[in-house]
């Protein structure tokens, strides 16, 4: 595609893996202030990082910071969006910036994705697939997805989403309702027609419990496969990882349940998080109660933990929001880490593995509750910045030093 597009997710896959290097915790610190509660926040980086930051009530304020952290605030539009949409940020070198917004006609709970230069998939108010361009609608395919349902896409294109969501299964409500996906659907986008790849029917009472699986190379083989988050009644969650040969799913692999009902794992980011560089699912273990960061890798035909560190969270329950977690070089010593909140989400706080455990690297104090997604930015010379909106009404911003 000839336009770049930044996700709350930060990138199309939805594995909130960030390239790039810091100087974290070494960074200059800058506060600006909000025209209300934010909600959500995507940031890009030219000559300056400009953050687009969607308030609670619908508002749209668009901030800059120059490397030296003076900060303007260059826009500031009511009523952008309807309630807190999640939103997504066009870079086009002939039109500038933009948000792609969408009619009445998409769930006011998701966004749009582009899978070409000219079109873009979106889930309807009705729950259908459906393939629009700039003129109207172009198909549509029934899935019974969910309002808040995120599509998530690879680098060849193939997108994936859960489908056929219900409330006749486990239910357990703590992201926004009591609908969960009982189906996993892998298509792509060729000559204006959606094509089925795959399709994964849960049986009996398990739900994929998440808004959305994430794509990333799990077994080493270069293509990028399906995590997953599963979970009933008896068992509670476990991570699910569907092996992907770019055509179909040659392999399920499965992690640990928790044990017991209501108990749930949120999948965070897969990267090479291992001191040997291999790659590993990092997830937080029952974040609304003594949350525990977990490390898990593929091992033949299962994932084994490798480590675990308790006293974080990634999420507040009832929230739609699942991105208040990052993962990369955020130090600049070589090796990602992933960035969570600490349990009263006050502070950024970096674990990283290390030989045979893991250990936090660094924190940060927000001075505030964090309430936004975590927000990076990809400066000039691949440096990395960070942004996480607070509950008094504030952007914070980390640039590096």
């Amino acid at each position: 595609m000839l336009d770049r597009y930044f996700y709350t997710f930060h990138n199309p896959a939805g594995n909130h893996f960030v390239r790039g290097q810091g100087s974290f915790p070494d960074v200059l610190t800058v506060d600006i202030p909000l025209q209300g509660r934010p909600a959500w926040a995507i940031g890009y980086a030219m000559e300056t990082a400009v953050w687009h930051v969607l308030l609670e009530n619908g508002d749209l304020q668009v901030i800059e910071v120059t490397p030296d952290g003076a900060a303007q605030t260059l826009a500031h539009q009511p009523g952008w969006f309807e309630g807190a949409q999640p939103p997504l940020v066009g870079v086009s070198m002939v039109e500038g910036t933009y948000i792609l917004r969408s009619d009445d006609s998409v769930s006011p709970l998701t966004h749009p994705i582009p899978v070409n230069d000219f079109e873009v998939l979106y889930i309807d108010r009705a729950g259908d697939l459906a393939l629009g361009r700039e003129e109207g609608l172009v198909t549509r395919l029934p899935v019974m997805a969910g309002a808040d349902a995120r599509l998530v896409m690879n680098r060849r294109g193939q997108v994936a989403l859960y489908a056929n969501a219900t409330d006749q299964r486990y239910v357990h409500g703590i992201m926004g309702d009591d609908l969960e996906a009982a189906t996993l659907l892998v298509l792509e986008v060729r000559q204006s027609e959606i094509g089925l790849l795959a399709r994964i029917d849960l049986p009996g009472e398990d739900v994929y419990e998440g808004i959305a699986p994430f794509w990333a190379d799990i077994d080493g083989d270069g293509v990028e496969d399906l995590v997953t988050t599963v979970s009933n009644g008896a068992l509670g969650a476990r991570l699910r990882v569907y092996l992907w040969d770019g055509a179909g799913i040659r392999q399920a692999v499965d992690g640990p349940p928790i044990g017991r009902g209501n108990r749930w794992r949120h999948q965070l980011s897969a990267a090479p998080f291992a001191p040997d560089g291999q790659i590993e699912i990092a997830s937080m273990r029952t974040p609304h109660i003594g949350g525990a960061l977990e490390f898990f890798r593929f091992a033949g035909d299962a994932l084994i933990q490798t480590a675990a560190l308790p006293g974080y969270t990634s999420h507040v329950i009832g929230s739609r929001n699942l991105d208040q977690t990052a993962a990369g070089d955020f130090n600049g010593d070589g090796a990602p880490e992933i960035l969570v909140m600490d349990a009263a989400r006050r502070s950024v706080a970096a674990l990283q593995r290390t030989k045979d455990r893991a250990e936090e690297v660094w924190r940060l104090a927000a001075d505030g509750e964090i309430v936004s997604n975590f927000a990076p930015v990809e400066l000039l010379e691949d440096r990395l910045a960070l942004a996480v909106g607070t509950a008094d009404g504030r952007l914070r911003v980390w640039l590096p030093q």
